[in-house]
C-alpha cells in the first residue's frame, strides 16, 4: 500500500514497530490533524515545530511525521529547554491561561471546553505577530550564544 499525502502507509508504521491498535489510533489522529493543518494553512507553507517532549520522539509520532511531512525537522534540531523560542510557550499559553484564570471548573470536560473557547477567541493577527517574532528571537539567541537573550529583544 502506497502512502498518500493524507494517510501514512501501513508498512511504514509497522517498520517503526507499532502494534495494530496503535497503528489504527495513529492513523485516525494523524489524518484528522493533517486535515486541520491543511485547511488552516490553505496549502501555504508552515513549520510543524517540535520540542523535547518525550512524545515527540516516540516511534509512533515519528512514523506519522515521516508519512505526512517527509523531510521534517525533528526535535534534535531544536534546543532543549527553549520556551523562549516556542510561540506557544512565550506567548500563546499565557494568553489562554489569562482568559480562564480565576475560574473554577467542575469537571475536566468543563476545563477543556473553556480552553477551546479561549483558544477560539484569540485574534489571528495576534497569532501571526507572535509567530513572526520567532525570527527575531532566533537571531537574539544566536547573538547571545544560546544564553539568556530576552534583554536583546
Amino acid at each position: 500500500m502506497k502512502s498518500s499525502p493524507h494517510r501514512p502507509s501501513i508498512e511504514l508504521l509497522f517498520k517503526r514497530g507499532l502494534g495494530s491498535a496503535e497503528i489504527a489510533r495513529r492513523l485516525q489522529i494523524s489524518s484528522s490533524t493533517v486535515r486541520i493543518l491543511r485547511r488552516h494553512f490553505a496549502g501555504g507553507p508552515f513549520i510543524l515545530q517540535q520540542d523535547w517532549a518525550p512524545s515527540h520522539g516516540s516511534r509512533s509520532t515519528l512514523a506519522v511525521l515521516e508519512a505526512h511531512f517527509p523531510g521534517f525537522l525533528d526535535k534534535n534540531l531544536w534546543p532543549a529547554s527553549s520556551p523562549d523560542l516556542n510561540p506557544m510557550d512565550f506567548s500563546v499559553w499565557g494568553m489562554v491561561e489569562g482568559k480562564i484564570a480565576g475560574k473554577v471548573f467542575a469537571t475536566v470536560d468543563d476545563l477543556k471546553a473553556a480552553l477551546e473557547v479561549a483558544w477560539a477567541s484569540i485574534d489571528d493577527g495576534y497569532l501571526r505577530r507572535t509567530v513572526n517574532s520567532v525570527k527575531k528571537r532566533l537571531r537574539a539567541c544566536v547573538k547571545a550564544r544560546g544564553s539568556n537573550f530576552e534583554i536583546l529583544l
